[in-house]
């Protein structure tokens, strides 16, 4: 393991930390054992979604400060940082280190050295999550719909079946099979009942691609209903490609209030699947006893709806809706090793939960919802303006200070201010400003770490376009400035699979198919789907 010392600033004084590197070969072999470990990948999106490590978690170093303790929340635990450069994962060390963490360790060649070492890279996003769902699919013998066999179905005037999107309410509106009904994955093992005509409907789950159809289909499998049940083969994106339309704006939902008999019926299944898969349920006061040791780490998940969240909620909980827990793990967890425990009051979606996140390989829970007495209202967080120096548009008029913009990059292709320069907080090293400086941000956090980098006291403005054109400033678009080389924020691997680029959509699902060919033993063998 090599050492070499970083010289950092902090309120005026000059320290040095130790930065620890390990090579490709030994990050692998940590990634094996069963104590706590984080992989952290803190490139931006572009550079991420082009290949990248499959137990990595993606932090960029743009947010890094603000979303490191929601993914590892353990001082103690060792992070293994993936950076662009060895000058940005320096700093990022020195940002983890004065946060407290206490074992700070960088791969040594980045991901480059992670390829010559013989290790796969996956592209796109969330690849444990949608390996998971081929694996399912593989392991308990999912069965599915083509596009081309639910069409016909539809055209012989057989609608006598239940079809449910299983993504966010969000997704569904842009668009989905005309017919469908937005249940989201979590909520399917306790609504599917409620909105069945009859009980011995068919019921289809459709995504956009693969993955939550897979999922969704399997759960409802897993409650031994006598209903036949499949996955939409290639969702919406496979519907698209045989050549059929999609339905836009949707507003079709899963029922709210559930009659008392569903409800009583769910949580005596919750209670036999307890049993079938000897999954263990703790109690209010377990969690607190695990939240108080400080080299170990407790995950507390709430996948219960919004609203339900939002009326009360398990203090420390965090809302991880719609079953995206599981559709994409690695964007609500780092630590490897740590517990989960999930909250639902009526148990059911906690139980489904837990046996998915076990087939991952995780420590999983249920929160025994009888033992949550103390609960708290949703409430937004709050960011501390007092130190921050604001400018509208109209004082931008008057100033002679450099216009740093960091924005997304497709938002100032769309306009900015004449004159005005594009940069994220990774990229800040290439500016040549000199004097005063305005941010013009879309959020106070990122133009606060922006500032902080840059060492000045610069004023950050969260003014718009109009605001910009009210004021007498000139708002220029440039469509290819910043490149796309250069547009490190945005990842645009198949970006229009869901914008009719059919190009896009077949890479997709090549991708999201060919995930399991790449998979070595190590990674393979974490995903074991349960079996009762």
């Amino acid at each position: 393991m090599e050492r070499v010392w970083l010289h950092c600033r902090r309120n005026g004084l000059e320290y040095q930390i130790t930065m620890k590197y390990q090579s490709a070969i030994e990050v692998k072999k940590n990634l094996s054992t069963k104590e706590e470990v984080a992989f952290i990948d803190i490139r931006e999106a572009a550079p991420y979604g082009r290949g990248h490590p499959f137990f990595v978690s993606h932090v960029p170093y743009s947010i890094l400060e603000s979303r490191i303790g929601l993914y590892v929340p353990c001082y103690q635990t060792p992070i293994i940082i993936l950076g662009s450069d060895d000058i940005i994962s320096k700093k990022a060390a020195a940002h983890l280190e004065g946060m407290g963490y206490k074992d700070i360790i960088l791969l040594e060649g980045g991901i480059q050295a992670w390829s010559q070492a013989g290790y796969a890279v996956y592209e796109g996003i969330s690849a444990p999550s949608k390996s998971f769902g081929e694996v399912v699919e593989h392991e308990l013998g999912t069965v599915s719909i083509t596009a081309e066999e639910l069409k016909a179905r539809l055209d012989g005037g057989d609608d006598d079946f239940l079809l449910v999107d299983g993504r966010t309410p969000e997704e569904f509106h842009r668009m989905t099979i005309p017919g469908s009904t937005s249940c989201p994955n979590a909520e399917l093992s306790l609504r599917y009942a409620a909105m069945l005509v009859h009980s011995d409907q068919d019921i289809i789950v459709n995504c956009a691609g693969r993955t939550r159809s897979l999922i969704g289909a399997q759960t409802l499998n897993l409650l031994g209903l006598p209903n036949k049940v499949y996955a939409l083969e290639n969702g919406t994106m496979g519907w698209k490609l045989a050549g059929f339309e999609l339905e836009y704006g949707a507003t079709r939902s899963y029922p709210i209030d559930i009659n008392i008999n569903i409800i009583n019926d769910a949580k005596k299944k919750a209670d036999a699947l307890i049993i079938q898969y000897k999954l263990e349920v703790i109690s209010i006061d377990t969690v607190k006893l695990w939240r108080k040791d400080k080299f170990n780490t407790t995950f507390s998940f709430d996948i219960r709806t919004s609203e339900e969240y939002e009326l009360g909620h398990v203090e420390g909980f965090r809302h991880t809706p719609g079953g995206q827990l599981i559709q994409a793990t690695d964007q609500w967890f780092a630590t490897r090793g740590g517990k989960i425990v999930v909250f639902d009051n009526h148990h059911i979606r906690a139980v489904m939960s837990v046996i998915w996140l076990k087939g991952m390989g995780h420590d999983a829970y249920i929160l025994d919802g009888t033992t949550a007495t103390e609960t708290i209202s949703y409430k937004e967080v709050e960011i501390n303006t007092s130190d921050i120096n604001f400018i509208d548009a109209t004082e931008i008029v008057k100033s002679k200070a450099s216009i740093i913009d960091i924005r997304s990059s497709l938002d100032y292709r769309k306009g900015h201010i004449d004159g005005s320069i594009w940069s994220i907080r990774p990229m800040l090293n290439t500016l040549d400003i000199d004097g005063d400086v305005i941010i013009i941000a879309s959020d106070l956090l990122t133009a606060t770490y922006v500032l902080k980098d840059l060492a000045i006291s610069g004023q950050i403005s969260l003014s718009k376009p109009n605001d910009w054109k009210a004021a007498g400033l000139k708002v220029v678009a440039t469509p290819d400035c910043p490149t796309d080389a250069q547009s490190i924020d945005f990842q645009f691997h198949t970006h229009e699979r869901h914008s009719g680029n059919m190009d896009h959509a077949r890479e997709y699902l090549r991708w999201e198919t060919g995930l399991m060919n790449q998979m070595d033993e190590q990674e393979i063998s974490t995903l074991k789907p349960l079996k009762p």
